[in-house]
């Protein structure tokens, strides 16, 4: 029998095919034969098993076909919008500048801290306001956007921004989570993450 590739899904390795008849079966990699990449549009001749496709073979896209139809990965750029958003992509580069950066930020308000307790025992109305202030519209926004990015990190990497509740690991979380978004790979084949739509 003979159809088409109405759909694949990376993350299951399972997919759908549209049949000559206008019937519909699904399918796995596994029963794929003739290629490794498998996109939509791919012509599919194959071995109907119940509402299963066996034994099935593709017929790649042309460049041309290939570049039209199919989705590529895309870094994503900097933006007040997307600093805040936890969809899409950052890569290594662009979590270690954000990370590095909000580590400075917090550095710097604990040399604050600490240098306006030393110059007295008591702590003055003044500096507890700016300390609040500094606080509330600066760390904590920046602590919103230390998860946001670290999710996106693992987006990156084709993983479920879930992944950062290994922070709640006792003692090692954050340091697992560190090395995790720091050091893992970009994936871009598949990456349902991170692909945008050419147009």
């Amino acid at each position: 029998m003979k159809g088409k590739i109405l759909h694949y899904d990376y993350a299951t390795n399972e997919g759908i095919i549209t049949c000559n008849d206008g019937s519909r079966c699904s399918f796995k990699k596994s029963d794929v034969i003739s290629v490794n990449h498998i996109q939509k549009g791919m012509d599919a001749e194959f071995n109907l098993e119940g509402h299963n496709a066996k034994e099935i073979y593709l017929t790649e896209a042309s460049d041309l076909e290939y570049e039209q139809a199919s989705c590529y990965y895309e870094d994503q750029k900097y933006g007040f919008a997307e600093l805040f958003s936890s969809k899409g992509c950052y890569t290594r580069w662009q979590y270690w500048k954000i990370t590095l950066f909000s580590f400075a930020i917090w550095m710097l308000f604990g040399v604050y801290v600490v240098m306006s307790n030393t110059e007295s025992n008591e702590i003055a109305d003044q500096t507890v306001v700016i300390t609040g202030a500094f606080f509330m519209f600066i760390l904590l926004p920046l602590l919103y956007i230390n998860i946001v990015t670290s999710i996106k990190r693992f987006h990156d990497t084709n993983r479920s921004g879930w992944f950062y509740l290994l922070v709640l690991i006792p003692y090692l979380g954050s340091l697992i989570l560190m090395i995790m978004n720091g050091f893992m790979p970009t994936v871009k084949e598949g990456n349902r993450f991170c692909k945008r739509k050419r147009v």
